[in-house]
């Protein structure tokens, strides 16, 4: 594993990314705002025989975070790569394992992923608005009551507009 870790540095080192490794060691982290990096390391990756175990996104105000999680010979790579203009390229081409992850980032999230091989839809009807999603509590938000106030401002608002 030691000379994957140094192998992982000169390849991160060259194009010049800070990363680092957790206290185990078998996680290495970099964050980049740059796509066209993300592309370039993504074809380093693919050479050195990764796979795409996930892609993960966190929405933050207008913009996004996504975390696309790589498997190399036991080593998690996780690059976060942050997004303001909701469109990211496509690293299917290089990894076919990313298709339905991308495809669930443009349908929940509402992001153009670029030259995207087969960008259909995978779980909603096309005739249904894009990103109708957002306009939706999450389950999660509603049971911790962290909106609570806000959606029962929402019921009552819709409520009046359905029996007023």
């Amino acid at each position: 594993m030691k000379s994957l870790h140094v192998k992982l540095n000169d390849v991160l080192g060259a194009l010049k990314l800070g990363c680092h490794f957790d206290k185990k060691g078998d996680s290495l982290w970099c964050e980049i705002d740059d796509k066209a990096l993300l592309l370039s390391l993504a074809e380093i990756l693919q050479t050195m025989n990764a796979r795409v175990c996930m892609i993960t996104a966190h929405q933050k105000e207008d913009a996004h975070e996504l975390v696309y999680h790589f498997d190399l010979d036991g080593i998690m790579i996780n690059v976060k790569l942050h997004i303001t203009d909701k469109s990211v390229p496509s690293i299917t081409p290089l990894f076919k394992s990313a298709d339905w992850t991308e495809r669930e980032l443009s349908e929940i999230y509402g992001i153009a992923i670029l030259n995207h091989p087969n960008p259909k839809r995978l779980f909603l009807d096309e005739a249904i608005k894009e990103n109708v999603l957002k306009e939706y509590y999450s389950l999660s938000s509603a049971m911790s009551g962290k909106v609570s106030q806000a959606l029962w401002n929402r019921v009552k608002a819709e409520e009046g507009v359905l029996h007023g």
